[in-house]
Order: C-alpha cells, then structure tokens, then sequence
C-alpha cells in the first residue's frame, strides 16, 4: 500500500511538472538584418566564347548605329554592291536584308512577320528576338552571329534559302561593327511607338497594330512633317511612291508604323533596283533625319488624318 501511494504521488509530480514546463507561446518577430552585399556580375566570355577584346571594344565604340541602321535595311544598296544574279529581277534581294528574316522591329516571326510566310522570293522569318537577343550577348558575341563565317555565300550558283548570308564574304569587318552598334544600342524598342496584338502562329498569324504613336500630338506631329518630310514627299504625303507600290505615306503611317520607326529618323539607302528598272527617275535615297522619339511619335499620330494623308 505504501509502495502504491509513493508512486501515485510520483507520476501526480511528474504531470504537474510536464504541464508546468510546455512551450509557451512564440514572441513578437525580431527586427530583420541588414541586407547582405550584392555580388559582383560575371564577365562576358569567361569560357572563351565571346570574349570582347580591347580592339573588339575600340571597334564598337568608333562604330555608327546610324549607318548599321541603313545596313540593317538593306546592305547591298548600302555598300553599292549589285550581283547580277540577286539584283537583275529583284526576286533574290530579299534573301540579303536583316529586315526580311528579322522584321522592322527585330521580333522576327513573334513580330511583325507573323503572316508573312516563305517563298520563292521571301526568306522564312527568324525565330529569335533579335532585339533582345542582342541586348544580353557581349559585343563580340553578337558581331560572330552577324558575321555568320561559313553561311549562305554570295555566289551566283546557289539555291537561295532562308539560310543567313556570310556577311564576312560581304561586309568589312568595320560595316559589321557598325550593325552590332545598331543593334546593341541604336535601334528602337518599337513598344515605345504602337501595341501590336498577334495570334495564331507564324506563318499565318494576324497582327493588328494599336495606340500608335503612344502619347503623341497631331499638331505638332504636322509641324515636324512639314519641316522634316514634306519638300520630298508633299503637303499629302503622295508626291512619292514608295517601292513603287502605289503605297505612299498615309498608308505607311497607318499600317506600316514598324516600318516608320525606322525609317523617319534613319532613312534608307539608295531604291537601286527600282533605279534600274526605271521606276525612280534618279538616284533616290531617303536622307538621315535628326528626330527626337517623341517627334516620331508625335507624326505617326498626325498621319492617322485619313484627309490630311490620304491613302
């Protein structure tokens, strides 16, 4: 009985003091520590590949963006260079502008070119955004992939594809610096200037284009044409027609505003296949022009006036 008592009274001990000794509820959070340090980026081309050199970076920084735009356009006009076999009919040159397989705003097939599919004068559309793309890759990087060694030569015996040409058998090493320049710098995010809305999938997507010239004035859009454009094109915009197309600048301005973008500020080379077949009576080149963003814009807005330019 007493053994009995003992160890009543010891496990009434041992409940009292478990209960007495459980966790209490958790305390107010503490004041967070300070921010650790950021760490330093990483250098381009550790790995050897795309390594810029104190030449490669002399190169770009002396390099025009400006004549890489023109380039980007159309390079052969640019240079002055007319192979027979790709200039004669024009059904090849195509195959030799950044802009047929990368689009006016560097999209590519996810852009602009999203209904506009290969054919026997037309390059299948790239399926990289160049715009980015350029953006994240170190200046030698980039000047590689244009340079292209080993691609699409300029020979007269080929079957023309929608491989990208060896621009080093084309360009000087020099012309192709100054496409990096365009690239990596110079040419515009085109979000800035309209919305474009697509869907379905290339090639036979739809794009509709929205909100252009985002945030721009007519009136003062009207000024700048008139000071910048108008002595070429006219007070309506039709004294000249584009590629001889019957397109002049009322049409570019409401549908072909990726195009604009580009061409209002940076111009265009020389028309020399529509030289040669006589549709433009001279060496026609549209010149460089000094524009802000924001004067595009302020145009791109002004030229939706279906009386001001018609179509």
């Amino acid at each position: 009985m007493k053994m009995y008592f003992i160890a009543v009274l010891f496990l009434g001990i041992l409940t009292a003091t478990t209960q007495s000794c459980k966790k209490g509820d958790d305390g107010a959070p503490g004041t967070n520590g300070t921010n650790g340090t950021n760490g330093t980026n990483g250098t381009n081309g550790t790995d050897g590949y795309g390594a810029v050199t104190a030449a490669d970076q002399a190169a770009y920084d002396a390099a025009d963006g400006t004549i890489g735009a023109r380039l980007y356009d159309h390079p052969l006009n640019e240079i002055n260079y007319l192979p027979t076999a790709v200039m004669s009919d024009k059904s090849h040159s195509n195959f030799f502008r950044c802009k047929s397989c990368h689009g006016w705003d560097l999209r590519g097939r996810n852009g602009v070119l999203i209904n506009k599919g290969p054919s026997t004068t037309y390059p299948m559309a790239a399926d990289v955004d160049l715009y980015s793309w350029a953006r994240k890759h170190s200046i030698r990087e980039v000047f590689d992939a244009v340079k292209n060694e080993g691609g699409r030569e300029k020979s007269t015996n080929q079957s023309y594809t929608s491989n990208m040409p060896y621009w080093g058998e084309i360009l000087t090493d020099s012309q192709i610096w100054q496409l990096v320049k365009f690239l990596k710098e110079t040419s515009h995010n085109t979000d800035d200037f309209y919305d474009l809305t697509t869907s379905g999938a290339y090639p036979n997507g739809t794009k509709t284009f929205s909100n252009i010239g985002k945030g721009g004035n007519a009136a003062n859009g009207l000024t700048v044409y008139n000071a910048k454009c108008k002595s070429c094109h006219g007070a309506d915009g039709k004294s000249i027609d584009i590629y001889c197309e019957n397109l002049f600048m009322g049409k570019m301005f409401r549908t072909n505003a990726h195009e604009v973008q580009h061409k209002a500020v940076w111009g265009m080379p020389i028309d020399r296949e529509h030289v040669v077949d006589g549709c433009l009576s001279g060496d026609y080149a549209m010149p460089q022009q000094t524009l802000t963003d924001q004067e595009i814009r302020d145009m791109m807005v002004a030229g939706q006036d279906t009386i001001q330019f018609p179509n």
